[in-house]
């Protein structure tokens, strides 16, 4: 009996585990934010929950008192899940403002933080969140502009 509880918990463990066998972490993403340092009667929020794959999912938008004046939809997730290939790298997949999904390849992760880059994107090509001192912050950028978020969460 104890056999068959430890081959079930076994299996268990390892259906739970990415599908790619990276041990990327985002965790640190989860939950809703809200940018401090806004100009003005704008309020931006970010709200990130993982899948139960391992994925992330996102979702950003600025409201201008009660209206929403900008929304976009992201998603990380490794990148055979897009193209159903066998490598195991992640991007950022952005949804909501241009006609057609952008993605960034995350090229370079750590414990907490990661750079995604696309550089046929006009604006941003470059897009980095980080997590320190319970703040998160998401700067975009190209070669010549850049612009930084900071985020609490709520």
């Amino acid at each position: 009996m104890k056999s068959i509880l430890l081959i079930v918990v076994a299996l268990l463990f390892l259906s739970c585990k990415n599908e790619t066998g990276d041990t990327t972490n985002f965790s640190w993403l989860s939950g809703s934010w809200s940018r401090v340092e806004e100009a003005g009667e704008n309020k931006t929020y970010e709200k990130w929950i993982p899948t139960i794959n391992g994925n992330y999912n996102g979702h950003g938008f600025t409201l201008h008192k009660k209206d929403t004046v900008f929304e976009e939809f992201l998603s990380i997730k490794p990148l055979s899940k897009l193209s159903k290939g066998k490598e195991s790298s992640w991007v950022l997949k952005v949804t909501g403002v241009n006609e057609e999904p952008t993605i960034f390849n995350i090229e370079d992760t750590t414990v907490n933080s990661f750079t995604a880059v696309n550089l046929e994107n006009e604006f941003p090509t470059h897009i980095r969140y980080s997590y320190k001192n319970d703040t998160l912050k998401a700067l975009v950028s190209n070669d010549s502009l850049q612009i930084d978020f900071k985020f609490i969460k709520q």
